[in-house]
């Protein structure tokens, strides 16, 4: 397609880079422009370098609908992010909208479409799930294995204290529960 009289008449951006998009009749630019959806005038600089008159360029067709892989991307990490302090479970998520991102970003580069913003959105922010997810599933074994290391000891400590907030003052919990931790850790 190298005339540009095959593009048919529509707003493409503007080949000047002055304005947001420039007016294409059919066959030529014209002075029709617009600039955040306001339409004005602007003729058409004097020519330099570049396509002769009567034969512009190729006019860009405007830019489509984000790829929807990289909109799932970045809204599957998102919930990954409120998923991350489930120990375990908010693994799964970051994992998905990481491997949808890279995916989705692909996908764009063969057809040259758009999304390739929300796609690397939807990647950093599953990253950050994910390096979260870690932390909370890490810290949630290493409680686990303090409990069991304890030999259910600490487990007892805790549900004594509880069970004395029933009935009891918060000092007189929090001191006989002192003790507790005290005893275990000798």
């Amino acid at each position: 397609m190298t005339d540009g009289s095959a593009w048919p008449p529509g707003w493409f951006p503007d080949p000047t880079g002055q304005h947001d998009h420039r007016w294409w009749d059919g066959a030529a630019w014209t002075a029709h422009v617009a600039d955040a959806g306001i339409a004005s005038t602007d003729p058409l600089p004097e020519p330099g370098p570049g396509p002769a008159p009567g034969r512009p360029a190729p006019p860009r067709p405007a830019q489509g609908p984000s790829d929807g892989m990289s909109v799932a991307a970045l809204a599957v990490a998102i919930g990954s992010l409120v998923l991350a302090f489930v120990p375990g479970f908010g693994l799964v998520l970051p994992v998905a909208a990481i491997v949808l991102a890279v995916l989705g970003r692909s996908r764009i580069r063969r057809s040259g479409g758009s999304g390739d913003g929300i796609a690397i959105a939807g990647l950093v922010t599953g990253i950050v799930g994910l390096v979260l997810a870690l932390v909370v599933t890490a810290f949630t074994a290493l409680l686990l294995l303090t409990f069991q290391d304890s030999g259910g000891d600490l487990a007892l400590a805790v549900t004594q204290y509880i069970t004395c907030l029933e009935t009891g003052t918060a000092v007189e919990c929090q001191a006989a529960f002192e003790e507790s931790l005290a005893r275990i850790t000798e």
